[in-house]
């Protein structure tokens, strides 16, 4: 192991017993104590290179191949979300104009305030914008990620809000199913419901339950999980998740309604939240608008490692 430029804290060569093993799991196990979404964002920004290379995180390591690991010391921890979110909201801010605002939400801030709750986005939105009016138009769940809508008065609150509650708003999202879909678009027409016997928010489906429709369409089989867009004509408390989960195929790391198994499994290659992403808002508030956020890296790099995985 030799000492290189100040960029970079060593160089190593792969011996035959440390060969076959993936860069991820090397790099974890090399760097002790370093966040695997670190990881990940350093092979992914190119900052790791193998044989002066960029590689993916499913790469298999060989025998002499030169590893160049960036200065990653055991306390280096990652900006929280929060913290990033509040230095650098304009760059979250997809749409703004005098009504409203669109942003790209990251996964793992609340929209409101609450108990344990630090910093939330609608209170540093208020701080930042100087507009104790603001308020969310549609909400996405904590560890949602992607399209939401922010009314910047009381009127665009009210008129937007109404265009929400008459079904006049197209929302489609990513998510990531357990299991194959048997067909490329199903539709589920199930009527959901409050379960007040649990503490804990929970909703199931029954026939008492107010209306809701759900239809997925398979985007791509990725082994044994299914990439779908999902698009909903009503916006219940947890409808994606709990029709996916109603149809067996629920959303891969959700911990409420999804399956335990899979989860485990997947949190071991990187997959540390809900794979569920608002891909598209589209709506009409004096003329048409039509917003789209991509995909995030944490999700795009679990794709990658399943496509990648022998």
């Amino acid at each position: 192991m030799d000492k290189i430029t100040k960029n970079y804290i060593k160089c190593t060569k792969i011996s035959i017993n440390t060969g076959g093993q993936r860069i991820d799991n090397f790099l974890l196990k090399t760097i002790k104590g370093a966040p695997r979404s670190l990881i990940y964002k350093v092979i992914r920004d190119g900052q790791v290179r193998v044989n002066s290379k960029r590689v993916k995180p499913s790469y298999r390591l060989v025998s002499q191949d030169i590893v160049r690991i960036p200065p990653i010391s055991p306390l280096t921890k990652e900006i929280s979300k929060n913290d990033k979110f509040l230095e650098n909201i304009g760059e979250y801010i997809i749409f703004e104009n005098n009504d409203f605002l669109v942003i790209d939400k990251p996964a793992g801030l609340s929209v409101h305030g609450g108990t344990n709750v630090k910093y939330d986005i609608i209170s540093s939105l208020k701080k930042l914008k100087n507009n104790t009016d603001i308020a969310p138009v549609n909400r996405l769940d904590r560890n949602t990620s992607g399209c939401m809508l922010v009314a910047k008065n009381y009127h665009s609150a009210k008129d937007l809000g109404n265009c929400f509650r008459t079904n006049q708003v197209k929302k489609s999202y990513k998510a990531l199913l357990s299991g194959k879909l048997a067909e490329s678009e199903i539709k589920v027409n199930s009527p959901l419901k409050i379960d007040k016997r649990k503490n804990n928010g929970s909703i199931f489906v029954d026939k008492s339950g107010k209306h809701a429709l759900t239809t997925f369409y398979v985007e791509k089989y990725i082994t044994d999980y299914t990439l779908v867009d999902v698009s909903i004509k009503t916006g219940r408390t947890h409808q994606i998740r709990v029709h996916s989960s109603s149809i067996k195929h629920p959303i891969c790391g959700d911990t409420k309604y999804g399956d335990k198994i899979v989860n485990l499994e997947l949190r071991k290659i990187g997959l540390n939240r809900i794979f569920l992403h608002s891909s598209n808002l589209s709506f009409y508030y004096n003329k048409h608008y039509n917003f789209q956020s991509p995909l995030p890296n944490d999700l795009t790099i679990l794709i990658d490692n399943l496509e990648n995985e022998i």
